[in-house]
């Protein structure tokens, strides 16, 4: 529970220091509803929704805060019972614990001012154009490690391809009629889709280094699974959007949210595991 049922009395009274603790308590309470509300919007048409039916719509559409609910619906009932069962004026039916007004603190700070996901994002991100050969994407992926680039299509980001985006690409193909004769290495003539000459033994020669990224992401079917947010998205918000669209590959992040400004962080699911991971 989140309240003593058998508080310490002093003279048939609460004690000066649970009375402090109840007014902390209903303190941080007001301060809590009143941010549930603000998010909400409420009221709405002059009606106002409950504390509890506020807790958990935040809970359903933020998976992070959700961790919360249980203990927030026995906060609203801890907190009906003590302004509507009082003993009078001096004395209450229960009194919550310390611990348990430091975690209602914590709640209504951790709502009031969410993590925002730029502190989760990788902070260097480097942006692709279509016409740009995919050589240049996989000396990325070699001295860099980054595995997930924004592609600019006219100066906007139109598009993400991934590591995986080029393999699916590769796969697409007939892979058995591939081969790197000796001589024609280095000569980064043709693309995998050019036609094979005439013959049994003859072979089509990869280059996959000297295809477009454009041409690589003609064919990925999950190019289109990012979003674009504002430096101020919070992470709870970003996992919002993994929790609507699991498939989601990525969320990037610009000033202000627009496809023709320049990415300041990336975030993938990964990145918001350590989110998860916090109590």
């Amino acid at each position: 529970m989140a309240g003593e049922a058998n508080a310490i009395r002093v003279n048939g009274h609460t004690a000066p220091d649970e009375r402090a603790r109840i007014e902390r308590f209903e303190a941080a309470y007001n301060r809590l509803d009143r941010e549930l509300q603000r998010q909400l919007d409420e009221p709405r048409e002059g009606r106002r929704r409950g504390f509890a039916a506020c807790v958990r719509q935040i809970a359903a559409e933020r998976r992070h805060f959700g961790r919360h609910l249980d203990f927030l619906l026995e906060i609203g009932e801890l907190r009906n019972a003590l302004i509507h069962n009082r003993f009078g004026v001096a004395e209450y039916i229960a009194v919550p614990t310390v611990s348990t007004v430091e975690k209602l603190e914590a709640i209504e700070e951790e709502l009031a001012r969410p993590v925002p996901l730029l502190t989760l994002a990788a902070r260097e991100v480097v942006t692709v154009d279509a016409r740009d050969r995919i050589g240049r994407v996989l000396t990325l992926v070699r001295e860099k490690g980054f595995v997930r680039f924004p592609v600019k299509i006219d100066g906007r980001i139109a598009a993400l391809l991934t590591s995986s985006g080029v393999m699916r690409w590769i796969a697409s193909h007939d892979i058995d009629v591939c081969a790197f004769p000796e001589q024609a290495r280095g000569a980064a003539k043709g693309a995998l889709d050019a036609a094979a000459p005439k013959g049994d033994s003859e072979r089509i020669i990869c280059t996959i280094a000297s295809v477009s990224v454009g041409e690589v992401l003609a064919r990925d079917h999950r190019k289109d699974e990012f979003a674009i947010v504002a430096r101020d998205t919070s992470a709870d918000d970003a996992l919002s959007r993994w929790t609507r669209n699991p498939r989601l590959e990525a969320v990037i992040i610009t000033e202000h949210g627009k496809a023709d400004e320049t990415p300041i962080g990336i975030a993938t699911a990964t990145d918001l595991i350590k989110l998860l991971g916090k109590s």
